[in-house]
C-alpha cells in the first residue's frame, strides 16, 4: 500500500517542480522588463519626437491644395513656366497616402535648377522622379531652353489608418504589469 503512494508523492512533486520550473522562466523574464523599463521609455521618448517630426512634414489631406500653391508659387518665383501640372489619384500606403502630380515646366536650365532645389528646401516632404530633361531647339519662339517632364509626389497623413507609435500609456502599463509579477515572485 506504501507504493502507490510513493508514486503518487512522487508524481505530484515531478509536477510541482514543472510549474515551479515554468514560474521561475516567467518571473525571470519580468525581471528583465523590469530592468529594461527605463531603456524602453528612453526609446519610445525618442520615437514619440521622431513621429511628432514625421506628422509635421506630413501634411493632412485638407491641407494638400496649400501644398500645391506652395509648389506653384516656387515655380513662379524660379522663372519657370508650368505646362502641365496634373494631379493624380492619392495612392494609400497605410498611415499616410502618395499624392502624385505629373508635371511639366519650361525654363532656363538654371531656373529648372533653381526650382528643384526649392522643391527640396519645402517644409514638407515632396519627391521628385522619372525626371526627363529635354533641349528645345534652337527654332522655337520660346525664351526658354529646356522643357523637364517629371512625377512630383507629395505625402499625407491617412486619417483611416494607424494612429502612430503605440501609445506610451499602453506599453508602459504592460511593462508595469509585468514587473509586479516579478515583485510579487520574488518576495518584494
Amino acid at each position: 500500500t506504501t507504493l502507490p503512494i510513493c508514486a503518487s508523492i512522487e508524481a505530484e512533486i515531478a509536477e510541482l517542480d514543472a510549474k515551479h520550473q515554468a514560474l521561475s522562466r516567467d518571473l525571470e523574464k519580468a525581471r528583465l522588463l523590469v530592468r529594461n523599463l527605463e531603456r524602453v521609455e528612453k526609446e519610445y521618448a525618442i520615437l514619440h519626437q521622431q513621429w511628432e517630426v514625421a506628422q509635421a512634414l506630413l501634411p493632412e489631406k485638407n491641407e494638400m491644395p496649400n501644398l500645391l500653391r506652395k509648389v506653384s508659387a516656387a515655380g513662379q518665383q524660379s522663372g519657370v513656366e508650368f505646362t502641365l501640372f496634373r494631379p493624380q489619384n492619392p495612392i494609400s500606403k497605410g498611415f499616410y497616402s502618395d499624392n502624385p502630380v505629373e508635371v511639366r515646366i519650361e525654363g532656363g536650365y538654371h531656373q529648372t535648377g533653381v526650382f528643384l532645389s526649392r522643391l527640396a528646401n519645402l517644409n514638407r516632404i515632396v519627391n521628385v522622379s522619372d525626371l526627363k530633361i529635354q533641349g528645345m531647339g534652337e527654332k522655337n519662339e520660346s525664351p526658354y531652353t529646356i522643357k523637364t517632364d517629371f512625377r512630383l509626389t507629395a505625402y499625407t497623413l491617412d486619417s483611416s489608418g494607424p494612429a502612430g507609435p503605440t501609445d506610451q500609456g499602453q506599453a508602459t502599463s504592460e511593462i508595469k504589469a509585468q514587473a509586479k509579477v516579478a515583485q510579487a515572485g520574488s518576495g518584494h
